[in-house]
């Protein structure tokens, strides 16, 4: 290449080698050089991205003095004594006004850093979401396999938390984008299952106590937990209990356990039916021998029988004429006895095919007693390996489940739908009617978040976010209001109501309070809105979502 075409395409080779150099050190550089080695993220076509750079040199300039602003710590908690560690759970609220990201835990402020959201004609959703998918070197299937490092899905629509250019401004096509040294950070931080909320403006988490929040449910430990010490232990000692994690931990582990044994079970019934199969073709092929035998030894003997007739012919006619003749005549006695010679080789022919057809007989039916004995072990073991199947199968399905249970649940209830959906490990588990009083009054939107357990481990506490009215200038193009404008929670029937109220105004009955309280525990979330359940929502692999309109 000449030195003309080098500095054509020396923006290339300069992304290949910093992007390069920040995956290797696992984005471990400092502030400057791991923000400027992403310069095309949210699927912007690279050709026009890099022409406009070209043609503007100093607006690049800009965007990359904005982006290393945008990697340096803002003022946080978690930088100084008394630092807030980020014990989980944890959840996420984005600012969509403010251009920033907060991440809370039952202590507070966790860490908070600027992003870059949505551009007008590709917002980015707002509402309550969680984060259901990670990967580290994600490409987008959306927009060309534009690289989106340390992604973290919260939808399968195309939105995610990815490494990107933050220039101060909403400039993705919808993701949040985040500088690289956060987001290095934050990969490290979350999971699978915590909530993200993404609200118009600032908002944040209240601590909350109300006596109509659920209280999980402690069981008594299973055999599996139960230790010698306990066995021992005078008879009126208290026995432990199990928190629903702790349950649900055990039942994972039992589950992992029993599907183990199962799988080994069928592994060991498929080699069975492999030893049968092979046990039994080569019973059929044995079979097959021996009829072949039978059926050569019957031949013989059938030709034997024929022959032993002709000499028994030729020897008797041989016979009739030496005595009609009445004469001695060397030359017929001498045919006659030829004739009664080989009448007796036939016979003793006939004799031996005889024998070897009774052994070959014999031998075919030993042969085809073995292959139905083979046969009816093969159709054995292929019914044990059956039977082995399903039960690894449902031992599979049982250890899922298990796992889903040590996962936060997730409940809403939607003023919209007038029901209740309870979803676990990012898959349901029910869903009923649930009953409101003053249904026709808004209720807001709420999120209620189990953050820690109380000192005696028994109950949870909680915070609560409640998202803030949409703006008016962002419902200005609305044609017309409707009767309840369920974004700004205001209606004909008043304001939305409060966290408390809220919670107030919900009618559960105690069957459903009980099927939440046994899988209750950190993490959880209760959402109360006036929203119905979003179409981001599907049957596995997604949680509860609710969109703000």
């Amino acid at each position: 290449m000449n030195l003309r075409g080098w500095r054509r395409n020396r923006h290339i080779f300069a992304f290949a080698s910093l992007a390069a150099s920040v995956f290797i050190s696992d984005l471990s550089a400092g502030p400057a050089s791991a923000q400027g080695a992403f310069p095309f993220f949210d699927g912007e076509a690279a050709a026009p991205r890099m022409a406009r750079h070209r043609r503007h040199r100093s607006n690049k300039d800009r965007i990359h003095r904005k982006a290393k602003a945008a990697d340096a710590p803002l003022p946080n908690p978690g930088n100084a004594a008394g630092a807030v560690t980020p014990e989980p759970p944890l959840f996420l609220i984005v600012s969509i006004a403010d251009q920033q990201v907060s991440i809370y835990n039952h202590a507070g402020l966790v860490a908070r850093s600027m992003v870059s959201t949505g551009i007008a004609g590709h917002p980015t959703p707002r509402g309550v979401f969680t984060i259901i998918g990670r990967e580290r070197y994600h490409r987008s299937n959306i927009y060309s396999g534009a690289p989106m490092p340390l992604m973290q899905r919260v939808t399968w629509s195309g939105i995610a938390m990815h490494v990107g250019v933050v220039p101060g401004h909403p400039a993705s096509h919808g993701c949040i984008r985040l500088p690289a040294q956060f987001a290095a950070r934050l990969w490290g931080m979350t999971k699978i299952g915590e909530r993200v909320i993404i609200s118009p403006r600032e908002t944040g988490p209240v601590d909350f106590v109300h006596p109509a929040l659920p209280t999980p449910k402690m069981v008594a430990p299973g055999p599996a937990e139960t230790t010698v010490a306990a066995k021992t232990s005078a008879p009126l000692a208290a026995e432990p209990r199990l928190n629903p994690a702790q349950y649900a931990e055990q039942l994972r582990a039992k589950a992992v356990t029993e599907a183990a044994a199962a799988a080994k079970r069928a592994k060991e019934a498929a080699a069975d039916v492999v030893s049968s199969k092979a046990e039994a073709a080569q019973a059929a092929k044995e079979r097959d021998a021996a009829e072949a035998m039978n059926a050569s030894a019957l031949s013989r003997a059938e030709k034997a029988t024929a022959f032993l007739e002709a000499a028994r012919a030729g020897r008797d006619a041989s016979l009739l004429v030496t005595a009609r003749s009445g004469a001695v005549d060397g030359v017929r006695v001498g045919k006659a006895e030829a004739a009664a010679a080989t009448y007796e080789k036939a016979e003793a022919a006939k004799d031996a095919a005889q024998a070897a057809l009774a052994d070959a007989s014999a031998r075919l039916e030993a042969a085809k007693g073995a292959f139905a004995a083979r046969d009816a072990q093969l159709t054995d073991a292929l019914k044990r390996l059956s039977d082995a199947t399903a039960a690894s199968q449902a031992a599979a399905i049982a250890e899922t489940q298990a796992r889903r249970r040590t996962m936060p649940v997730s409940v809403l209830i939607s003023r919209k739908d007038r029901r209740i959906y309870v979803r676990q490990g990012l898959a349901p588990l029910f869903d009923a009617p649930v009953s409101l009083r003053d249904p026709e009054a808004p209720l807001g939107s709420h999120v209620y978040i189990a953050t820690a357990a109380t000192g005696d481990g028994t109950a949870l506490q909680w915070s609560v976010v409640s998202l803030p009215p949409q703006a008016p200038e962002a419902r200005s193009e609305r044609k017309s209001r409707r009767a309840v404008d369920i974004d700004s929670g205001t209606s004909a029937q008043g304001p939305a109501s409060g966290p408390a109220e809220a919670l107030e105004r919900v009618e559960l009955p105690q069957d459903i309070r009980d099927r939440i309280a046994e899988r209750l525990w950190l993490g959880a979330s209760i959402i109360v809105s006036d929203l119905p359940l979003s179409g981001e929502t599907g049957n596995v692999g997604t949680d509860i979502t609710v969109k703000l309109r």
